[in-house]
């Protein structure tokens, strides 16, 4: 059964963690954690005066009590490891440990999540092709929770190749694929150089898709390549688990969506609080004040309190996304197992906060912008990255690499030579400029450069001064 903590219990051993608490050295022990458990304390009275905690002073701490063996410290002790992006500068990854057994209890309430909303059923084979290795945990953690929502699965790993993986496809009569986004539409690339013939034989019925937004353009092209497919989602990270799940047909059956892409998460209630700070408040300056939260319906910085961690809590977490929290539809409520719906919730999620530019040569490029005109869908990208350095041949300037993944060319796609045309109008290009462009048309995700931690597609890279 899935398990959850009362607010106050959360704060209460919060205020004497090393998390939160400078004074104190040490995380508490399982001693601690029931005394505290049994005292009823209502810390919950200070919540509005409680500060935020943000990534880099989080992480400041944590690197210091996973490199302490120290027998007094219980922050090592049976732990789930996994990993974040960035760097310790050693090379390796910086670690985020959470209680097994705690670890264990998400996960069972995100199969049941996925179970409720039917996501997840008992007749699905599942064709799991997250990335695994290098510390990453993906692979185990889709895994299991599809499992515990009670679906088969076959563990075939980002490294399975292309051509194997259609074969089990076919052989094992798999109808769910799971993967990240970018493995995801390198595999969809190859199966449309398929012949009609073998394409026609797979019976791919449902994608669950992680670690990247999914553009109507990637949509429409995984639909063309599979046929009528059910597109789902989960959200999570190291710090906080997974915790919410999405049907991309959820989005378009919902009033007052924007224009710009925002995709419709559920959740427990029991299982996260969420809170959206206004968009007008640096979350990483200062504490905020009791009116720069912003009520339900409105867009904001989304922070974040486990409700599922106790022994290393996570409270009022800056989690980097902009979102607004919403009641559940209820038109929606009826896709849901009865015993769930008074516990759910709808978080529209735009993900992280796009408002910053770069420059290049003199000029500002808002990413956004940039990120809208790549992916029109006449430009047929699949993947792309945007690498800036230093030019080794003319000293104080820069030079700008677009790598690119693209799906063959085909009607209404544009050739290489009218793409040169479309990217010389994005990125102002000149006859003195075009010198410091280079476009990389790539045929599979090994060009791309990865996050040595997290395995992901960096889609922006400033590698200037940097050697």
């Amino acid at each position: 059964m899935a398990s959850f903590f009362p607010i106050n219990e959360i704060v209460n051993v919060a205020t004497i963690h090393p998390f939160y608490n400078s004074h104190v050295k040490y995380p508490p022990d399982q001693a601690q954690l029931a005394l505290l458990r049994q005292s009823g304390q209502q810390a919950v009275t200070h919540w509005l005066r409680w500060p935020l905690l943000r990534k880099d002073q989080l992480y400041q701490i944590i690197e210091r009590l996973y490199s302490d063996d120290n027998p007094d410290n219980g922050y090592r002790r049976s732990s789930y490891i996994s990993i974040t992006g960035g760097g310790s500068g050693a090379g390796l990854p910086l670690l985020f440990l959470t209680d097994q057994q705690e670890n264990f209890n998400q996960r069972i309430a995100m199969g049941q999540l996925m179970k409720a909303c039917k996501m997840v059923e008992p007749s699905d084979w599942v064709l799991n092709l997250h990335y695994a290795g290098n510390f990453y945990r993906s692979l185990d953690l889709s895994t299991s929770t599809i499992e515990l929502a009670g679906g088969s699965v076959l563990c075939g790993g980002h490294l399975l190749p292309h051509e194997k993986s259609v074969d089990a496809c076919l052989r094992y009569r798999v109808n769910f694929l799971a993967s990240d986004t970018p493995s995801l539409m390198n595999f969809t690339n190859y199966v449309e150089s398929l012949p009609t013939e073998v394409r026609s034989q797979l019976r791919v019925a449902k994608i669950m898709y992680t670690s990247e937004s999914m553009s109507p353009q990637k949509q429409e092209y995984l639909r063309s390549v599979f046929g009528p497919i059910t597109l789902f989602s989960c959200l999570g990270a190291a710090e906080t688990g997974p915790w919410a799940v999405s049907n991309l047909d959820w989005s378009s059956g919902l009033a007052d969506v924007e224009a710009d892409g925002p995709v419709d998460f559920v959740y427990d209630k029991r299982s996260m609080l969420v809170e959206a700070l206004s968009l007008a408040v640096d979350p990483h300056v200062g504490s905020p004040r009791s009116q720069d939260w912003v009520s339900e319906g409105a867009k904001g910085h989304l922070i974040l309190t486990s409700l599922q961690r106790l022994r290393n809590p996570l409270v009022r977490y800056v989690s980097g996304d902009v979102g607004s929290i919403h009641p559940l539809p209820r038109e929606l409520s009826t896709q849901f197992a009865a015993e769930m719906v008074d516990h759910l919730q709808v978080l529209r999620l735009y993900g992280r906060d796009k408002r910053f530019s770069f420059k290049w040569l003199g000029d500002y490029y808002e990413f956004q912008r940039l990120d809208a005109v790549i992916n029109s869908p006449e430009w047929g990208v699949l993947q792309y990255q945007i690498i800036i350095s230093n030019d080794v041949v003319v000293e104080g300037s820069d030079k700008l690499e677009l790598r690119m993944l693209r799906r063959a060319e085909s009607e209404g796609i544009l050739s290489e030579a009218e793409l040169m045309e479309r990217l010389h109008d994005a990125f102002y290009l000149t006859f003195h400029t075009e010198k410091f462009f280079r476009p990389v048309f790539l045929s599979e995700l090994g060009g791309f450069q990865r996050s040595p931690t997290s395995g992901k597609i960096i889609r922006f890279m400033d590698q200037r001064g940097k050697k």
